[in-house]
């Protein structure tokens, strides 16, 4: 099975798939909304809805994905031009050929929630692929108990509407689920009587939810496990279900003459139906695991923060520690060369400035073009030739067409330092080193050799390549491997790294 979910990941771009679910959700919805105001049960004019409504909502889609994929100027015009251009050229079809007027099914409502769900997604992603201030600030605001509120709040505004859109509707049943946006205005006196007391069945349902998470679930559930936390869910169904049922029946709009249904679970004026007693069981057993996989995803998020900011203060211990070395060998290489009043000095400083820039400048971001790391390296080894003079000799291979590959910088040169401080700054005779880079399908592979001195062939060579080791585990994890051996008196290291463009 994971077999075939990973070659349909790599066959199908699954997360434009997954961004696609809230609007097909929301398109759906409005269909069966449609379908079953009609009351009818055909099953072609259900397959007709639905297939018309969809096609007639492709652009949505489209300009979706479009917002979902890119991050500039182009997302939002795409999304515009979908939502808001193309929703007004229907309109004017509409209005103009009365042929596609009967044929289409994009109404307002349906655009709402099209455009609803789409804004609530895209802004989602913003808030967990940037976090900042302002995105802490905006998830904090579509919480889960945000979302639940919000929820239940559009469906007090859009039932309040449907029945202000009919006269005595619960007189007159059953009625259709349509909304007229124009009778909110005409009528605003009556839809505020009919959004009241359908907010005190959203504040019953809201304070429900609140009891369930905070108080049996949080306390009771997880300190006190799960036979307490079954036995108080009982007892709040057993007791509250009849008092709730009576505080909604005390409404005015279910004031109604016996045998009328009302807004009540089991429709009628028993408050001790098995009906309503089961609206809360059912209640409790959808809402408990719901709220606890929003909090186990809530504590993952938080650990994985917690682990986030653990690596970047490795990484910049471990970036303190490079640093500090190279500046000093290389102070270390100016200082002999100015004892001896080398006319190669002030080109020494030039190689050193151009380095110190760098590692400065482009050296604390997290990935650079890998065209400037190989610049970089070819500076550090001009500014050691200009050092070892005749002493070393260095056999370079560079890649060509590396496609605008990035990499985290100051990695290879620590390959390339080590191979020196071990390999030539010991050695009294001339010795060489070897550095070959080649770039096959986003790979690099890395290859030196140096030398090992007599003198020193037990000698461990030294920090660099643990603190590489471990800069490589945590960069690119699954995405490297870095092997050093000796072979003779030579010493190889090899490093292979999977990057990103």
């Amino acid at each position: 099975m994971q077999t075939v979910i990973s070659f349909l990941s790599q066959r199908i771009k699954v997360k434009y798939v997954i961004a696609l679910m809230p609007l097909l959700a929301a398109i759906l919805l409005e269909a069966h909304i449609r379908f079953l105001s009609l009351r009818l049960s055909s099953t072609p004019l259900y397959l007709q809805i639905n297939l018309q409504l969809l096609l007639v909502c492709l652009p949505f889609l489209i300009a979706h994905v479009i917002a979902f994929k890119h991050s500039s100027r182009q997302a939002l015009m795409s999304w515009l031009l979908g939502f808001i251009a193309y929703p007004i050229l229907i309109y004017a079809l509409g209005v103009l050929l009365p042929q596609f007027a009967q044929w289409h099914y994009l109404a307002p409502q349906g655009w709402a929630l099209c455009t609803a769900a789409s804004l609530t997604w895209l802004i989602s992603q913003r808030v967990v692929t940037q976090p900042s201030l302002n995105s802490k600030r905006l998830s904090s605001l579509i919480s889960l108990d945000n979302v639940v509120l919000l929820t239940l709040l559009g469906w007090c505004f859009l039932m309040a509407g449907v029945l202000n859109t009919h006269e005595d509707p619960l007189l007159n049943q059953p009625f259709n689920l349509i909304f007229d946006p124009s009778k909110v205005v005409s009528q605003f006196g009556q839809f505020i009587t009919y959004f009241w007391q359908l907010g005190v069945y959203t504040a019953i349902v809201y304070g429900l939810y609140l009891f369930n998470r905070y108080l049996l679930i949080r306390h009771l559930l997880a300190v006190h496990g799960v036979f307490l936390f079954v036995a108080v869910c009982v007892i709040v169904m057993l007791v509250l279900t009849p008092l709730l049922i009576a505080a909604v029946l005390s409404l005015p709009i279910n004031d109604l003459p016996h045998g009328v249904a009302n807004l009540t679970p089991s429709g009628d004026q028993n408050i001790f139906s098995k009906f309503n007693y089961q609206f809360m069981l059912l209640f409790l057993v959808i809402s408990t695991p719901i709220i606890l996989a929003f909090e186990r995803q809530q504590q993952h998020s938080k650990l994985n923060e917690v682990a986030k900011q653990q690596t970047q203060t490795e990484l910049k211990l471990l970036q303190q520690q490079v640093n500090p070395h190279f500046l000093f060998n290389t102070l270390n290489n100016l200082y002999a060369l100015t004892l001896t009043k080398s006319e190669q000095a002030p080109q020494l400083v030039l190689h050193l400035a151009d380095l110190l820039r760098y590692t400065v400048y482009e050296g604390q971001k997290s990935s650079v073009p890998l065209a400037k790391e190989l610049d970089y390296l070819k500076n550090f080894i001009e500014l050691q030739k200009i050092r070892s003079a005749n002493k070393c000799k260095f056999n370079l291979v560079w890649p060509y067409n590396f496609d605008d590959l990035k990499i985290t910088p100051l990695l290879l040169i620590i390959i390339v330092e080590n191979a020196i401080k071990h390999g030539v700054e010991p050695a009294s005779d001339k010795t060489h080193v070897s550095i070959e880079i080649t770039i096959n399908d986003n790979v690099l592979t890395l290859y030196c050799t140096n030398p090992i001195p007599a003198r020193v062939v037990k000698k461990e060579h030294g920090m660099g390549l643990a603190n590489l080791q471990k800069r490589l585990q945590l960069l690119y994890p699954n995405k490297h491997s870095l092997i050093t051996h000796k072979q003779d008196a030579m010493w190889q290291t090899t490093l292979t790294l999977e990057l990103q463009k």
